[in-house]
């Protein structure tokens, strides 16, 4: 079975011409439009390939290698139909070889977007919602990033450069930081593994894109700033005073803002609250403390254990309570834009919400001598990576404590 690449001879109006797939063995011969074009001065027509060597600019020659990737990508998949079908059947003639290239060739016409919506719609019995509008955001990148880069995608397409240049997009073009990158890449990642597993395609190029993402600065109430917000007095404003007993039982608690909303009365029993997680669907039993059970006695008189109010306007309302708390330390907060350093200098109060409920629940826990495996039984992480960054809090904690009771350290080498 031999595989070779041509040009057809017809030439369009902005210069190309289209890239044909020639199949043959014998005198048998069958024909495949690849659906690539390019110019017939950039083609090499003796490796029957584009020619990098024609071109200059590190663009348009990182595009000409992306043609001949997805070249040689076509000729692997003929080739393993081939070793397929034979495998089945030694006997089996050219005609039924290339009615299963037509097959699965085809597949490319279901279109590379309308899988992708297959596999959103699947995801909705599966994910919450804030996970569904992210998809979707993947789904609109990704054609943005067709239009720059003037080309459609399609599965065989998503080659290790594509990757590269998806990812540079992202940052240079669309302005994201490096993380909110990573995580765009991390939910197409794993539209991709669901596509492998449903015979969508047999692309497995994204296995080789690695992209690290960076430690962000974990901000979290110490303990004296949690104790200052539980003591403060809001006697003439009943808003504040729900929205901070709400806070703080997150932070005695650290659940979810999204799981705190389902609470119901029933879902205590004995000091233990029975929680199936909005998010991942995990059941979990956090025992409250006395201090959490005294907040919820607070409310008894409540249709709900908590006031519980949107986790917008809880945002908006933990700043202004915080400032009133005074709890204003400077934060100075440094990400990544590609290789430019952002610094940015806050006041405590102006980065808080409800997500700093969970984190200083575990900052303060590891600080207070609790083992990690305990704290992921109550918060529900199953991935100990995670711990890392907090127990280098608890790390540094250790550090004051032995200098507030034995003094400043002093290195003697």
């Amino acid at each position: 079975m031999k595989v070779k690449f041509y040009l057809d001879s017809k030439i369009t109006s902005s210069g190309e011409s289209a890239i044909w797939c020639y199949v043959r063995e014998y005198d048998k011969t069958f024909a495949l439009n690849t659906g690539e074009k390019i110019k017939p001065v950039l083609w090499d027509k003796i490796l029957h390939r584009a020619n990098l060597k024609k071109e200059k600019d590190k663009i348009k020659k990182g595009v000409l290698n992306d043609i001949n990737q997805y070249l040689n990508t076509i000729e692997n998949k003929i080739h393993e139909i081939t070793r397929l079908v034979r495998s089945k059947d030694f006997t089996a003639g050219f005609s039924i070889i290339v009615d299963e290239m037509k097959k699965q060739f085809n597949k490319r016409e279901v279109g590379f977007f309308s899988i992708y919506d297959e596999f959103v719609s699947l995801k909705n019995t599966e994910v919450t919602k804030p996970t569904i509008v992210k998809l979707n955001r993947i789904k609109a990148l990704l054609e943005e990033y067709e239009k720059f880069a003037n080309d459609k995608l399609n599965f065989e397409k998503l080659t290790p450069i594509f990757f590269q240049k998806f990812y540079t997009f992202l940052i240079t073009k669309k302005n994201l930081l490096n993380n909110t990158a990573h995580k765009d890449m991390q939910f197409l990642k794993s539209f991709l593994i669901w596509a492998n597993l449903n015979k969508y395609t047999t692309n497995e190029a994204y296995k080789s894109f690695k992209v690290k993402s960076e430690s962000n600065e974990v901000i979290y109430l110490t303990e004296e700033e949690l104790m200052k917000l539980y003591n403060l007095t809001l006697h003439d404003n009943d808003r504040l005073a729900r929205v901070r007993d709400v806070f703080v039982f997150q932070c005695l608690t650290g659940c979810r803002h999204s799981d705190l909303q389902n609470l119901k009365n029933d879902d205590i029993t004995s000091g233990v609250w029975h929680l199936r997680t909005q998010k991942t669907r995990q059941i979990i039993d956090i025992p409250l403390n006395g201090m959490a059970i005294s907040l919820l006695a607070k409310y008894s008189g409540y249709p709900t254990p908590l006031p519980v109010i949107s986790n917008q306007k809880m945002n908006d309302y933990l700043k202004e309570l915080c400032e009133l708390a005074e709890i204003d330390a400077v934060i100075k907060t440094v990400k990544y834009q590609g290789n430019e350093r952002i610094e940015h200098t806050y006041k405590k109060y102006e980065v808080i919400g409800t997500h700093t409920a969970r984190r200083t629940f575990i900052s303060l826990s590891l600080q207070k001598g609790m083992q990690a495996e305990v704290i992921m039984s109550i918060t529900g992480h199953s991935d100990y990576k995670m711990m890392r960054k907090y127990l280098k809090i608890a790390d540094g904690h250790k550090r004051e404590e032995m200098d507030k009771v034995w003094g400043s350290s002093v290195r003697l080498l």
